[in-house]
């Protein structure tokens, strides 16, 4: 009798143990509603420390070509929530679509950075347009350098994980005088853990509060898109394609020497700068071109773009930059992705952009 119980306290155990394990891993978090006051911590934690190996079943739009549309029809048909976490909001568009929105009854919430570098449109007044206008809006979290996100997520189901602000040279446009349309990629993405996660993380810098990451497809600064970034270029074979905005980071250029000198067939496209005195990502290309690492700019769209392809296998896409700030003091967005649609979409546009740059 006494071996009867034992074993079925046991099996027992083992089944609790089982279960807690499988809603771990699965990211489960209570979350409420966003409020209007936090504990003002700041400060983001993750239990996360490798990286996945990318989530399919995903869709990408790559601009210019997909226009704005793809935001506004999104919101459009939005039928319960829109939340937004931006760097830049300016497109008159996308904001009528966003109050259009509010009017429906719809919770519609937008956290903006306050202070992006260079100015242009004055977030503030953006902010309280917004909320004229019904929208619930307010700065981004203080406790980071940069709000640098460029994240929307629709009805609590479908997150859009971005390289696009939400500016007209970003969404099929043009930027002022220099006449560039921006090379830009979006994933549309409804996988549960990954948009659970990312509404884990609004709600989190709404309140101002710290929040644990456990989606190991989800590159998220200042948590764990170092090691991410790291990980991807450490693990290339054969080839590693990237498109950047920017190239000012020690130890990410370091790895894609080291990736050089072990074989690894490494082109990189950056964007065209005006003079050689202007360009910003001049020490890093000195810095990466070694060991037959390839570096281009392109003189077709302004680059700011910041995707990376591993192999032809694996693809990181989002808002992190090859910066220092980027990886360690801002917050940031971005997602692995395996799916094969978007990968061989993501490498046509890549060797497209590649066949119009010139070499440094």
């Amino acid at each position: 009798m006494r071996h009867f119980l034992f074993a079925h306290t046991a099996r027992a155990a083992c089944i609790l143990l089982a279960l807690c394990l499988l809603l771990t891993g699965c990211g489960v978090i209570v979350q409420s509603s966003p409020s209007t006051t936090g504990n003002n911590t700041g400060n983001s934690a993750s239990s996360q420390t490798g990286t996945g190996s990318g989530v399919s079943g995903v869709q990408v739009f790559v601009e210019p070509n997909a226009g704005e549309s793809v935001i506004t029809n999104a919101i459009a048909q939005a039928q319960k929530s829109i939340w937004l976490e931006i760097y830049l909001l300016s497109d008159r568009s996308v904001i009528n679509a966003l109050e259009n929105a509010a009017h429906r009854g719809l919770d519609v919430r937008v956290m903006l950075e306050p202070h992006p570098y260079g100015g242009g449109s004055s977030p503030s007044s953006t902010i309280d347009k917004l909320i004229a206008a019904g929208v619930k809006a307010q700065p981004t979290a203080p406790s980071f350098t940069l709000t640098h996100e460029k994240g929307m997520i629709i009805d609590g189901t479908t997150a859009f994980i971005m390289t696009s602000n939400f500016t007209r040279s970003a969404l099929g446009g043009y930027s002022g005088s220099n006449g560039y349309a921006n090379r830009e990629y979006g994933i549309i993405d409804t996988n549960q853990l990954d948009v659970r996660t990312i509404i884990n993380i609004f709600v989190a810098d709404w309140n101002r509060s710290d929040v644990q990451i456990n989606d190991p497809n989800l590159v998220v600064s200042p948590i764990n898109a170092r090691n991410a970034f790291l990980a991807l270029i450490n693990s290339a074979h054969s080839t590693l394609l990237i498109e950047a905005e920017e190239m000012g980071d020690d130890q990410v250029e370091q790895a894609l020497v080291a990736a050089g000198g072990r074989g690894v067939h490494v082109e990189i496209i950056l964007p065209s700068a005006r003079s050689v005195s202007t360009d910003t990502n001049s020490a890093g290309i000195s810095t990466i071109a070694h060991n037959g690492v390839q570096v281009r700019e392109d003189p077709h769209y302004y680059m700011h773009a910041k995707m990376m392809i591993v192999d032809g296998i694996r693809a990181f896409v989002g808002s992190e930059n090859i910066s220092t700030n980027s990886l360690n003091d801002n917050r940031e967005l971005g997602i692995l992705v395996a799916d094969a649609g978007v990968l061989n979409t993501l490498q046509q546009t890549f060797q497209q952009d590649w066949s119009d740059s010139h070499s440094v």
